[in-house]
């Protein structure tokens, strides 16, 4: 059994620490700010939003459920009229208690259809290595889980056009940094998909180009330096500095 302790960030919000990875599920400079920085700032999923478009997300580590809960508030602060599928793969999902007790769904209004929806996950805690669909979170976000390591992970319900890769970090969990799941995931992802991780490293970007992904760089969270975006073609990474591998790797961007 897995531990997790519930600590708070600077910036008010609270994580969790994993003694299973020795690492906090967040930046304990602040795990909403870090969230908010990393996977709603870049690349147009606001505007989006903004503009009642269909989003499918897969996220690579649920966790807390923090971007869950970011994407919802969005989405009720703008009065979004997008349909969106929210997919989430989890390996290590925290006891429902602990879920429920952390501040995050509080701090953003959202207390009831959270704790409504940690129950419909801990029923389906039971069956491992498969995705469930778990209903609606609010009228027009519908979630799946899939619960399980990342090697056993199996095909989404459905393509992605939007990606957050959040799990730990490789040296903890390398598992999740894989040329096949970076491949995977190309796969399982529209040619117009955008994928957001807090990851910088040069083993990481590496990977990335070499699973077929156009890559590019931008300001890290409260005191990173960088963290990576990427997509299909760099047709979708306005604005968004390269990173090449070889001069040669971005001849085209298809």
């Amino acid at each position: 059994m897995h531990e997790f302790e519930i600590r708070p960030t600077v910036d008010g919000s609270d994580t969790l620490f994993a003694s299973a990875f020795g690492q906090h599920y967040h930046n304990p400079n602040g795990a909403l700010a870090e969230s908010q920085h990393v996977f709603f700032k870049p690349l147009g999923l606001i505007p989006d939003l903004l503009c009642h478009r269909p989003i499918t997300v897969l996220e690579i580590g649920f966790g807390t459920g923090l971007n869950l809960l970011i994407l919802t508030d969005w989405v009720k602060r703008l009065r979004s009229k997008s349909e969106i599928r929210y997919m989430s793969v989890e390996g290590f999902m925290a006891p429902t208690e602990t879920l429920k007790t952390l501040n995050h769904a509080c701090s953003l209004g959202l207390q009831a259809p959270w704790e409504s929806f940690v129950d419909r996950l801990g029923t389906g805690q039971k069956d491992q290595n498969s995705w469930h669909s778990l209903g609606l979170f609010i009228p027009n976000i519908t979630v799946d889980l899939f619960l399980g390591p990342f090697e056993a992970l199996t095909t989404p319900p459905a393509k992605a056009n939007v990606l957050f890769h959040d799990p730990f970090s490789p040296e903890s969990n390398p598992e999740g940094w894989t040329l096949e799941l970076f491949e995977q995931l190309r796969q399982w992802s529209t040619e117009d998909a955008t994928l957001r991780t807090y990851a910088a490293s040069t083993a990481c970007r590496q990977t990335l180009i070499e699973a077929g992904w156009i890559v590019g760089s931008a300001k890290g969270a409260l005191g990173k330096r960088e963290m990576t975006l990427a997509a299909h073609s760099e047709d979708y990474l306005p604005g968004v500095k390269l990173v090449k591998k070889r001069q040669e790797d971005y001849t085209s961007s298809t």
